[in-house]
């Protein structure tokens, strides 16, 4: 590992390395993070073709483009143009599991796949060839989370990039180990439901994020080169030094606490309901209500607007306002959305995406300082629906 250049990125206040490594020190670390993060070791599905070629072109020695990384846990002082290139070396080596692949995932699988092809040949010349040819790969170091976000984004425009929703997954996946206060976050593969106070799938956090950076309360896969730079838009307004993915994990959660209280304990009761339902409820009390993807991408979208319209300074504000919430009557309001819900399920073409638009509004309504429902859950019930029925019919 020979490093050739470092030039500091001040967009994101990380130092950029570039290193000549061979293939063969380059496959351990490449193994160690696919094997680090699950999600990192998802391909994306593109043109099979492409991948043969160049697999075929890497046992030839064909030159590739750098693959970029990103390590977060450094010293402080290694973030510096005057560390020494021992120091940088030992560093990166040494924090290797926190180790991400912002840009060349496609080529590192094609690079392992032929690496395992020409073990299965048996040929230890052609091997070892392989083995000691050099590539490039750069290293941001100290990067903090919104700068590999941020970075993932400008490095896959113009590609056949992974989806935000797949980046956000692969960025902060550690939070599935280390988790924050008393939440807990669920992967399809713990096979659960998250059922109590402080439980969620962490697919539906994802898309509540995504929401807030693209402000649509559509849970959106990523393709084309405009979305990615209205997202770069949006994203570069966020403070570069913070979590904001933290922040609007616990916000939520804030929320969710926030709603039970206000609750009183509610739960649906059709008996009590002056309407027939066409089937069971969307929910059937506040933590239920409160826990669906359609409510948190809507929350996160709705956030995201406020902001833009410079309505509210961001994640943090609305974290104040949830404190002053109210509700006049608990009972109504829970009662008012099940029905504005089944109403939609009844006439809707695409029903989640329409419930999605309706706590778009609803939540646009309750953090809205200049609106009539501001802070008033009663009134915000309402008010989202005559917004809905106007923007859908």
């Amino acid at each position: 590992m020979k490093i050739a250049s470092k030039i500091f990125d001040k967009r994101i206040n990380a130092l950029n390395v570039q290193i000549e490594i061979t293939y063969v020190d380059y496959l351990k670390i490449a193994k160690n993070i696919i094997k680090s993060n699950e999600f990192q070791r998802r391909r994306v599905k593109s043109s099979s073709t492409i991948y043969s070629l160049l697999k075929s072109d890497l046992k030839t020695g064909c030159i590739i483009p750098p693959i970029v990384l990103a390590i977060s846990n450094i010293p402080t002082d290694i973030i510096s143009q005057n560390a020494t290139d021992t120091e940088i070396i030992s560093n990166i080596e040494k924090h290797q599991s926190n180790l991400l692949i912002l840009d060349g995932l496609q080529r590192t699988h094609t690079i392992i796949d032929a690496e395992k092809e020409l073990v299965s040949d048996d040929d230890s010349v052609i091997l070892e060839n392989f083995y000691n040819r050099f590539l490039r790969i750069e290293v941001y170091i100290g990067i903090n989370k919104l700068g590999i976000l941020y970075r993932m984004l400008t490095l896959n425009t113009g590609q056949t990039p992974m989806s935000v929703r797949h980046q956000i997954e692969i960025l902060f996946s550690d939070y599935l180990t280390n988790s924050i206060d008393d939440i807990k976050l669920y992967t399809e593969k713990d096979d659960k439901t998250p059922r109590k106070k402080g439980e969620y799938n962490f697919r539906d956090i994802i898309d509540g994020f995504n929401s807030y950076l693209e402000r649509n309360e559509l849970p959106i896969e990523r393709s084309h080169l405009l979305d990615n730079i209205k997202s770069l838009e949006k994203l570069s307004k966020e403070q570069p030094d913070s979590d904001l993915f933290n922040k609007y994990l616990t916000t939520y959660h804030k929320l969710v606490e926030k709603f039970e209280e206000l609750s009183e304990n509610y739960v649906f009761n059709a008996e009590t309901i002056e309407y027939i339902f066409s089937a069971g409820p969307f929910a059937t009390n506040a933590i239920k209500l409160i826990n669906k993807s359609q409510t948190m991408t809507g929350f996160g979208s709705a956030i995201g607007r406020l902001y833009d319209l410079e309505v509210i300074n961001g994640i943090t504000e609305v974290n104040d306002l949830i404190d002053v919430l109210k509700v006049e009557n608990p009972k109504d309001a829970f009662d008012e959305i099940l029905i504005y819900l089944d109403r939609i399920r009844v006439h809707a073409k695409k029903i989640g995406n329409d419930q999605r638009l309706y706590f778009h509004f609803f939540f646009r309504e309750l953090f809205d300082k200049k609106g009539d429902s501001y802070l008033n859950i009663n009134s915000a019930v309402n008010e989202a629906y005559h917004s809905y029925e106007r923007k859908t019919k």
